[in-house]
Formats: C-alpha cells, structure tokens, sequence
C-alpha cells in the first residue's frame, strides 16, 4: 500500500488530505509528465452526482492505487509500487482538473 496526501480539498473523497474512498485510480496511459496524469476517482464534492456518494469512514492514509499511467517508474501491472504519492488538485473541479504530483517517467 503506498501512502497519500491530496490536495484536491474539493473531492468528495477527501478527509482532511487523505482519501476515504479506500482506493483510487491514476489515469494517464500516453502520459510522459505529471500534467499528463489525473486522479480518474476524483469526485467533486458540490457536483449533484458527488451527494449521492456515501462514505462511512475516515481518509486513510496508505491506500491501493491501480494506476494507468504505464510509463511511471512506479507502475507495475497497473499497480502503484511508489512509497508514497502526492494528488494535486487544490482548485479542481473534475477529474483532468488533477494530477499525480509523484509521476516520474521511465524514459
């Protein structure tokens, strides 16, 4: 599990920087920069959609993350192996509004 802080205050998921979904996906599969990488879970937390998601515990602080981003560094099978991860956002209103902060391209 790696550990996350995000910063996109305004998602629906988040808990005082950390995420109360249990798991999120990065997306990003032609992705070669952070810019090119979203967080594809990010729901916005005034969007009429977001009101009817219900969580029922705290943000976490390690999650899993299935990651599409393929030329990360830290994917492996679609898996995030980085020890810890940044999601940006603080003014996001949807998903591409946001990014993996953590992104290092293979190549």
């Amino acid at each position: 599990m790696t550990i996350l802080t995000c910063s996109a205050t305004t998602c629906v998921y988040n808990e005082n920087q950390l995420c109360s979904r249990g798991e999120i996906e990065v997306t990003g599969e032609q992705a070669h920069k952070p810019d090119e990488t979203s967080c594809g879970s990010f729901r916005d937390r005034n969007a009429g959609s977001a009101m009817n998601i219900t969580h029922e515990h705290c943000g976490c602080e390690k999650i899993q993350i299935d990651c599409k981003a393929h030329e990360c560094t830290y994917n492996e099978h679609c898996k995030c192996t980085a020890a810890a991860i940044d999601i940006d956002g603080p003014h996001a209103n949807i998903s591409s509004e946001t990014k993996c902060g953590t992104f290092s391209c293979k190549y």
